[in-house]
């Protein structure tokens, strides 16, 4: 009683409370009776024992009544089994019945046929007796109960069938109604935007009045924490403990009696509240068991719903991306094709991808006979790249270029514009390529560029003339006075000298003119650039208005620098007019010089109104200007661009609006370091771009190699020589080893598996080197140091090909040892050409040691190889000198300490 009494006080609701009031009121009816019993006066016998008889009616009473142990099952497993056992024993005793009957007329050794008889029927009779019986006994047992256990079971497994949202709330919430007869319902799901938890789903007159807005349950709430943490039905949530969660709906005379979890995989997808059964007052545990099956299958197809949802917002979200790519596609069509100039955009391997509507009126073909075609095929009919292509450069640079094409059908000339459009990483890279039709205007080029000499020496003019009246003014003074002086005296040698003086005025002025207008003179010598700079200042201030201009000086100890007065002054003064005038009168002239990194720096600030972004990028290409028409030709800049090019130099600028321009130049101080050549082993990402930038360049653009042939998985793996001049990328060549990649390239096209058989073999590819080095060392560097590589790889027979036209190429091979063994086919004929190590070279090497030796001590100068590869190719290097019986080299004429000290470049002659 105590126990029970406890348990009374703690439940929480009304419908627990009931379950303990009967167990009560029986142990205290049979308690009675034990006291009543006890109590002589009025104790009499079977007291006592009539109490406990209630007190067990009472009890069981309750744990039918209000299912206080799940027995269900139990029972139903018992009956089934007692009733089974008694109608099989009904058969089977009286097929043994039947049987003896009958075995009394048949043999003993037939017996054994009653025994497969007897298997036959329990086979046959066993399961749909099962069937059967389980099925009378459900409906005896639960009587209507099992109707809706069946309906709910089937409503259950069609869940998964159902994939919006919307209409699995509303079919969840009134099946559950409908089956339970429940006052109301309601479904609330995750709404994944406000990480809240809203209503989808509602049934019931008292959930008319509930503003659907209004009622949210925050995830941060006791509720929602308790359904996470426990994952089980919470029965009869109480009031006091949920009322801030739920208090929508206890102001709305809505008290929940159950509240189901909808959980996949431990999150807390949305819970169901069902309200109070019309029918009964309790919810039992057979209906716990009904439900627990519907809240699983409904967490799984609420799952499935959410993740459907998000697929549908998900497809409508890009749908309407889609829409706006495509509006935005269109527009950049329509700006596309509306530009009149011919415009096309290109891959890497020189393929159209797209054309503008000029293009094809241009070149009078039609679109699909563009797009994929190679662009100089269609544009100028070629069977290859045009020469000095830029296409490549601009690829391999990110950089805009411009080229100036003649067609040789047409004899038109065209200004091609390459700018490199950025992609993501990996991706192929693709540019815009531009035509303009300079045809007239290069006619008129040459005199545009006299224009612009006169237009220099015209914006000086103003100021020259006057310095150039005063001593002429004293000349025609002086000589009138000696006309009228004809006697032999003192004055007239005093006048003489004034003539000279003034003439030796205006001598100095026509000098610094002459030094602008000579460009013609190309010659260098070694120039004082602080005195060029002052001259240059000077020779501005005379034909320029510098009023409030300030210039400042900051001059620094530089040496001299080789290079062409003329053109220096001309990149100056350019410089100085244009700072001068983008100040209009006042302002800071920043004129500094100074020594950095090998090379002389000269910068020209100005505290103008600086350059616009957009106009940055265009600042030197020819023609380009900002200035009002008949102000300038655009050609100033653009030939300072070139004249420091020349010079090995570089040219920036830095300019913000409104923060003034600042140009600064670098020009190597020794002009051999420009031309110095050295050859390293290409590793890094920007080496191996340089790699392919020149087997693009030359063998696509030059030989007529196929462009998808450039960077095979194959070069991924390979040996890369790379050869500089200065800075500039000049020629490459690679090693492939049979060891490393298998198959060589060259087996693609002609058969050498027999020659290959049991030697250790090396291919020697893609020779390419710029035009204007091929007569320099670089070729044979190149070759000498993919040998010196394949030879200290343990290579047995080297192998080559090369086109069959390029005698010379074949004429250096055959003198380093290659024989000839054979031509195949391909874009034209190709020879191929091997190597035997231990035979060809060694013979060769003696009849050429008088040059190996001398070359390969020089070659190996120029190498800029780590120290590891220094000395294997140092091995490699001594094992071939070695090889040559007399006149052997030093160890020191080739040591690592010699190489390291060795910086003077190789001249020509080498």
């Amino acid at each position: 009683i105590f126990v029970l009494l406890r348990e009374l006080y703690l439940a929480k609701n009304e419908a627990l409370k009931k379950k303990f009031r009967l167990p009560i009121i029986g142990a205290a009816i049979m308690l009675g009776g034990v006291l009543v019993n006890l109590y002589e006066p009025i104790g009499r016998y079977p007291i006592d024992l009539f109490a406990s008889t209630i007190n067990a009616f009472i009890i069981f009473y309750a744990i039918y009544k209000y299912r206080l142990v799940n027995y269900s099952a139990f029972v139903i497993r018992s009956i089934l089994y007692l009733v089974l056992v008694i109608i099989s024993a009904f058969i089977f005793y009286g097929i043994i019945w039947a049987s003896f009957r009958i075995m009394r007329k048949i043999p003993f050794q037939y017996s054994f046929l009653l025994s497969i008889f007897l298997g036959i029927v329990a086979a046959i009779i066993f399961q749909p007796l099962r069937t059967g019986t389980l099925s009378v006994i459900e409906k005896l047992y639960f009587g209507k109960r099992l109707e809706y256990y069946r309906s709910l079971k089937s409503f259950s497994e069609s869940l998964s069938t159902i994939v919006e949202l919307d209409k699995l709330g509303a079919s969840t919430v009134n099946k559950v109604v409908e089956t339970f007869n429940l006052e109301w319902a309601m479904m609330l799901v995750l709404d994944y935007a406000t990480r809240n938890y809203k209503i989808i789903a509602k049934m019931g007159e008292k959930t008319i009045d509930l503003d659907e807005e209004e009622f949210v349950v925050g995830r941060n709430t006791q509720l929602i924490k308790e359904l996470q943490r426990c994952s089980e039905p919470i029965f009869y949530p109480s009031k006091a403990e949920y009322e801030e969660d739920l208090q929508p709906l206890f102001s709305n005379g809505l008290s929940p009696e159950i509240i189901l979890p909808l959980k996949f995989k431990e999150k807390l997808n949305g819970f169901i509240c069902l309200g109070r059964c019309r029918d009964k007052e309790y919810f039992d545990q057979f209906d716990a068991e009904i439900l627990g099956i519907l809240t699983g299958q409904c967490a799984l197809a609420l799952e499935n719903a959410i993740s459907f949802e998000k697929l549908r917002r998900q497809q409508k979200r890009l749908q309407e991306m889609n829409k706006e790519l495509i509006i935005s596609r269109n527009k950049l069509e329509a700006f596309f094709d509306g530009i009149t100039t011919p415009i096309s955009i290109q891959d890497i391997n020189y393929n159209i991808i797209m054309v503008n509507y000029a293009a094809t009126r241009y070149f009078r073909k039609p679109f699909n006979n563009l797009v994929g075609s190679k662009c100089y095929n269609v544009f100028f009919g070629r069977n290859k790249p045009c020469e000095n292509c830029m296409a490549q450069d601009c690829l391999h640079s990110q950089l805009p270029f411009t080229m100036e094409k003649v067609d040789e059908n047409t004899g038109m000339t065209f200004s091609i514009h390459f700018y490199p459009i950025s992609v993501p990483h990996g991706s192929e890279k693709i540019f815009l390529e531009f035509f303009q039709d300079i045809t007239q205007q290069k006619r008129l080029q040459e005199e545009l560029i006299q224009s612009e000499k006169m237009a220099g020496i015209g914006t000086l003019a103003s100021g020259i003339a006057h310095e150039i009246n005063n001593p002429l003014c004293g000349i025609i003074g002086t000589a009138e006075i000696l006309l009228e002086e004809v006697d032999k005296d003192e004055k007239l040698k005093e006048y003489t000298l004034d003539i000279i003086k003034y003439a030796q005025g205006a001598a100095e002025i026509i000098k610094d003119l002459a030094r602008y207008s000579r460009r013609e003179e190309k010659a260098t010598t070694l120039v004082d650039v602080n005195m060029v700079v002052e001259d240059t200042l000077k020779l501005a201030r005379r034909g320029m208005k510098f009023k409030e201009i300030e210039v400042e000086k900051r001059y620094g100890d530089v040496p001299k620098l080789e290079a062409n007065m003329g053109e220096l002054q001309q990149v100056l003064l350019n410089l100085i007019i244009n700072a001068v005038q983008a100040m209009q009168g006042k302002g800071t002239l920043i004129l500094e010089t100074r020594e950095e990194a090998g090379n002389v720096v000269m910068v020209v600030s100005d505290t103008g109104p600086g350059i616009e972004k957009k106009d940055i990028e265009n600042i030197f290409n020819p023609f380009y200007t900002t200035k009002e028409p008949g102000k300038g030709t655009g050609l100033g800049l653009s030939i300072v661009y070139q004249i420091i090019y020349n010079m090995g130099g570089r040219i920036n600028v830095d300019s913000r609006p409104g923060a003034g321009t600042s140009f600064a130049i670098q020009v190597p101080i020794n002009r051999l370091e420009k031309s110095r050549i050295r050859f390293i082993h290409a590793k890094s990402t920007k080496e191996i771009e340089d790699v392919f930038y020149l087997q693009r360049k030359i063998l696509v653009g030059e030989k007529g190699y196929l462009e998808e042939t450039i960077r095979r998985p194959e070069d991924e793996k390979a040996y890369h020589v790379l050869a500089y001049k200065g800075l500039q990328p000049v020629g490459t060549v690679s090693c492939l080893s049979d060891r490393v990649i298998g198959r060589l390239p060259v087996e693609d096209h002609f058969p050498i598996s027999d020659l290959k058989k049991g030697f250790r073999c090396v291919e020697i590819d893609r020779l390419a080197v710029m035009k204007e080095e091929r007569r320099s060392i670089i070729p044979l560097g190149l070759m000498s140091i993919a040998y010196l590589y394949a030879k200290s790889q343990g290579a047995e027979r080297i192998f080559l090909d090369v086109f069959s036209d390029e005698k010379k190429y074949i004429n250096m091979y055959k003198k380093l040892g290659f024989k000839k063994i054979g031509e195949y086919e391909w874009l034209l004929p190709v020879t191929v050409m091997m190597m035997d190590q231990k035979t060809d070279y060694e013979k060769k090497a003696r009849e050429l040691e008088r040059f190996v030796k001398p070359f390969l001590a020089r070659l190996v100068k120029r190498l800029d190889f780590s120290e590891d590869e220094k000395t294997t190719i140092l091995k490699a290097v001594e094992s071939i000198i070695k090889s040559s019986p007399k006149d052997e080299i030093s160890n020191d004429e080739i040591s690592n300490d010699e190489i390291s000290k060795s910086q003077d470049p190789i001249k020509e002659k080498d």
